[in-house]
């Protein structure tokens, strides 16, 4: 008895199904119908009433020419007896009436309805639908202008009004039988549905059974159903369906598995590094803080999670306003040092980059700040820079008692002498030979110091790099020839002029020419090549002598330092001083029997 209620429970259930889908489908046809019909009578009676109202533009354009309102009023009465014309309205070329079937006494006024104006304001065919209030019935106001074909120009307007009451009559006549031969297609339907009801319901209740164990999960469900029919189908398709769902499954939790493991990775990264990173979305709100980043900005607790970086870093803070400026511009800031204090510790100093965060259609969707805290480093590198005072002081000390000591041990040795040998003729004319010497090498070389310490006192002008190349090798050329070694000169022409000092240049320039002929003892070749590139001037002095190791090539610009017997180690200090305070520099490449190159480059700008 309890399956025999279920059974018409889903027969009933079918049945209802079956009637619900006849009443939409009916609903929809009657619809679409509807509306097409409608829509076809429409848009024939708007290809009716343009072609009325081209009509009428057509023979009333020369009387809009010519102001001749009674031929107009004449072709407005003729036309306006068509059928289902309402009205015929000609509109001058001011817009005003010049004929109005049935309304003579419109002629000359301004019609002030919202449609009229819309007519006048057209630059071609307009179509309105509009509810005429005369005869209280719905209207299509097919508005043409008339255009003057030489000159393009608006003469005038003709307007048509077409009723829809014959319209909407047949909607409504042709709606009716839909409705009739709906409702006698539903009566057959649900007959139809009672009858196959017994048939489907049965199976589809098994399909139902496993459709639900499939919701809870349960995909290893199979259905054996044996109609020959759709439902069959259904049941092998529901099959197939379910094997391919289990193994999707199986691959997205798979998959779902793998993207976690990623997330992890990923957080454990950023929980790992020493860099702060920080992202915030366009409004400016942070989202997302690593580790590092809570710990070197004082972030506690996630309360910070939401709130605007304005909130948290106002002005005139730092951070704040490299935010704002990243935010503002539209532009990524790279490793800006910025110094910032946080409570009542000491300054931190901080490096900081921003970058915008791009989705797969490349727009910009927030905003990653990176930031380091190089307090330990800076500290770090003042500490290495004192120590790297200290030492080239050591040296620069070293150096400077070296030089000293030679010249004051000769003087010493004569004046202690001087009292026994006073009336030596022969010692008195060596002393007065030695002791001035050795008192001049000591001031020679506290001048070259002294020039390397303190400004030196250049006169700028334009100067020819080339001119000042073939001079000095004109000067020395001899003296090189007699060391058995090549002069090699190329200036690539025309060379740009620099703003420099001619003769301190020249000076650092013979340095370098005479530390390449001191480290070619055997004689040689030395090349000078002049070339310009871009805004500066390239020069390389190239020698064949014996090269440096890299220790010498490290310091040898430093003072004092020289790998010679004689010699004050000032000379090529000297030399880097004076490129630089030309704005340019100098640097040495070398190797170990290989020869030596001094490139310097010089601005021209």
């Amino acid at each position: 008895m309890g399956g025999s209620v279920r059974r018409m429970s889903l027969k009933l259930r079918f049945m209802a199904a079956v009637a619900v889908l006849l009443l939409v489908l009916m609903a929809t046809i009657v619809f679409l119908v509807d509306r097409r019909f409608a829509s076809t009578i429409q848009r024939e009676m708007r290809d009716r009433g343009l072609a009325v109202a081209q009509s009428i533009a057509a023979v009333s354009t020369n009387a809009l020419l010519t102001y001749n309102y009674v031929a107009l009023e004449q072709n407005a009465e003729q036309a306006s007896r068509g059928r289902d014309i309402v009205y015929v309205i000609i509109l001058d070329k001011e817009g005003r009436v010049a004929a109005f079937s049935g309304h003579d006494n419109r002629q000359g006024t301004y019609l002030a309805d919202s449609w009229n104006k819309r007519a006048l304001a057209a630059s071609g065919p307009i179509v309105q639908n509009l509810f005429w209030e005369e005869t209280g019935e719905p209207v299509l106001d097919i508005a043409v202008p008339v255009l003057f074909t030489e000159e393009q120009q608006r003469w005038g307007t003709i307007r048509v009004g077409l009723s829809l009451a014959p319209m909407y009559q047949q909607v409504r006549q042709t709606k009716t039988a839909l409705l009739q031969i709906g409702a006698v297609a539903l009566f057959l339907g649900i007959v139809g549905a009672y009858a196959l009801s017994a048939r489907i319901t049965g199976p589809l209740a098994k399909v139902v059974e496993a459709t639900i164990a499939a919701a809870r999960g349960q995909l290893d469900h199979s259905l054996d159903i044996r109609t020959g029919d759709e439902v069959e189908e259904l049941a092998r398709n529901f099959n197939i369906m379910s094997r391919e769902l289990a193994l999707q499954r199986r691959h997205l939790e798979q998959r779902l598995e793998e993207i976690l493991e990623l997330m992890r990775y990923n957080e454990m990264i950023l929980a790992s590094m020493s860099n702060g990173v920080l992202a915030l979305d366009l409004a400016g709100r942070v989202v997302s803080a690593n580790n590092a980043a809570e710990t070197i900005l004082a972030l506690k607790g996630g309360a910070w999670q939401g709130l605007n970086y304005k909130e948290l870093w106002p002005e005139p803070n730092p951070l704040g306003r490299i935010l704002a400026q990243s935010m503002q511009t539209q532009k990524a800031v790279r490793n800006e040092e910025i110094f910032l204090a946080r409570g009542g510790e000491k300054q931190r100093t901080l490096m900081i980059s921003t970058s915008f965060l791009r989705d797969a259609r490349d727009a910009v969707v927030g905003m990653l700040l990176v930031f380091n805290d190089v307090t330990e480093v800076k500290e770090m590198e003042a500490r290495m820079r004192q120590a790297d005072r200290l030492a080239a002081l050591g040296v620069l000390s070293a150096g400077l008692a070296h030089e000293i000591r030679n010249p004051l041990s000769a003087i010493k040795t004569f004046v202690q002498l001087l009292p026994r040998k006073v009336s030596n003729t022969a010692f008195l004319q060596k002393f007065q030979v030695t002791v001035p010497r050795e008192l001049n090498r000591i001031n020679g070389l506290i001048e070259n110091l002294l020039e390397l310490a303190r400004p030196a006192k250049m006169e700028f002008v334009q100067v020819s790099p080339g001119a000042v190349l073939r001079q000095l090798t004109e000067l020395y050329r001899d003296e090189l020839e007699n060391a058995g070694i090549e002069l090699l000169l190329d200036i690539e022409e025309p060379l740009p002029e620099v703003w420099a000092d001619s003769d301190h240049l020249q000076r650092a320039f013979a340095n370098l020419l005479k530390n390449a002929k001191e480290s070619m003892t055997a004689g040689g070749r030395l090349s000078i090549a002049c070339q310009p590139c871009d805004n500066e001037i390239h020069i390389q002095f190239t020698d064949t002598g014996e090269g440096m190791d890299r220790e010498t090539a490290d310091n040898i610009f430093n003072p004092f330092f020289t790998t010679k017997k004689k010699g004050t180690g000032l000379g090529l200090a000297i030399t880097h001083k004076i490129i630089q305070e030309h704005g340019g520099s100098i640097e040495a490449q070398t190797a170990s029997g290989k020869g030596t190159t001094f490139n310097v480059v010089l601005p021209t700008s």
